[in-house]
């Protein structure tokens, strides 16, 4: 199909996104002893879902934007550490135009003096 068939299909160039992409997305997530968030197994879940309410959604050539759902271990009891993680999580998702939303819940610590 050559560009205007393509647009007026529905069809868009923009590729699916998936679990593993979310994934990625946190490797570059850093918490303050230095390590990523993935390779610290502290991500409990990661999910996906299509955001049927943003700008644009249900229009042709509109790419498909997302609302991620993050679950996480706290790495430390500092709630001031947490914070900055939580935030440094929601930023970088949020800078990436495939994703209009995200959900963050934190749990607790595993070991309370860390």
């Amino acid at each position: 199909m050559k560009g205007k068939d393509l647009l007026s299909s529905g069809i868009t160039s923009a590729p699916l996104m998936i679990e593993a992409d979310l994934l990625t997305l946190l490797r570059d997530c850093y918490t303050a002893l230095g390590r990523n968030v993935v390779e610290a197994n502290l991500i409990k879940s990661a999910t996906l879902t299509f955001d049927t309410e943003a700008p644009g959604a249900g229009i042709p050539g509109v790419p498909p934007r997302y609302r991620a759902a993050i679950t996480l271990l706290a790495p430390t009891s500092d709630e001031t550490a947490t914070a900055q993680l939580a935030a440094q999580i929601e930023n970088r998702l949020l800078g990436t135009p495939a994703i209009s939303a995200v959900s963050l819940a934190i749990l607790p610590a595993l070991f309370s003096i860390l």
